[in-house]
């Protein structure tokens, strides 16, 4: 199902305090920690060279697959093409900003839900308002209908999947155009206008969606 996003507040700042960060990896290395994983863990499009690797919140072994050699994944493979991995199995499987790189999509996801065990959970975050770029290409946005639809025709029903949009609010969205530009300055007075300012609808300009998905 889709679900309202979280609502900017003071108490949330601080998630912006490293000014190398665009608002969406902001807001990606908030959830990041909060994620819970179990069991046998895939990173999708992870490897042990990954920026996000210390906020993985566990000391459990984590395999990964990538494309790319140069992030040290587990597994060197094409996601476009079937992956060398037994069905059901992981118990856990993260993906972050990594399906809007592999052309084939669907595929992708379809064969993250057959190795995924039943009972077992999907998390995967991309993004939706955010600049084309290339690792090696850049294919995708969707919707949060899209996922709620191509998810519910994979055998996992909008009960079992939750949607959130990943934003601050409306006017931070708009900045985000401009944050590596020279006005990045100015990048904390929107942040302070979307919580003062709450508008119906904001969720239509979020910068990206986290996707939760539980396999029945």
């Amino acid at each position: 199902m889709i679900v309202a996003a979280r609502t900017p507040s003071r108490d949330r700042l601080a998630v912006f305090s490293n000014k190398k960060l665009s608002y969406l990896r902001a807001l990606e290395y908030e959830l990041i920690p909060t994620i819970p994983l179990r069991g046998r863990i895939l990173d999708f499009g992870g490897g042990n060279k990954t920026g996000y690797r210390a906020l993985l919140n566990t000391k459990a072994a984590i395999d990964s697959l990538n494309i790319d050699a140069r992030v040290e994944p587990s597994l060197l493979h094409d996601a476009n093409t079937p992956f060398p991995i037994a069905d059901a199995s992981y118990d856990t499987i993260v993906s972050f900003n990594t399906l809007e790189h592999v052309r084939r999509d669907e595929f992708a996801l379809g064969e993250l839900v057959r190795i995924l065990k039943p009972g077992g959970t999907l998390h995967i975050v991309v993004p939706f308002i955010y600049r084309v770029h290339g690792s090696p290409s850049d294919y995708h946005r969707h919707t949060a209908f899209w996922w709620e639809d191509m998810l519910a025709d994979m055998g996992i029903s909008r009960e079992n999947s939750r949607i959130e949009p990943m934003m601050w609010g409306r006017m931070t969205s708009a900045f985000s155009f401009l944050e590596y530009t020279r006005l990045r300055f100015l990048r904390r007075v929107p942040l302070w206008l979307d919580i003062v300012v709450k508008g119906t609808g904001d969720e239509d300009y979020t910068l990206g969606y986290y996707i939760r998905a539980n396999k029945p």
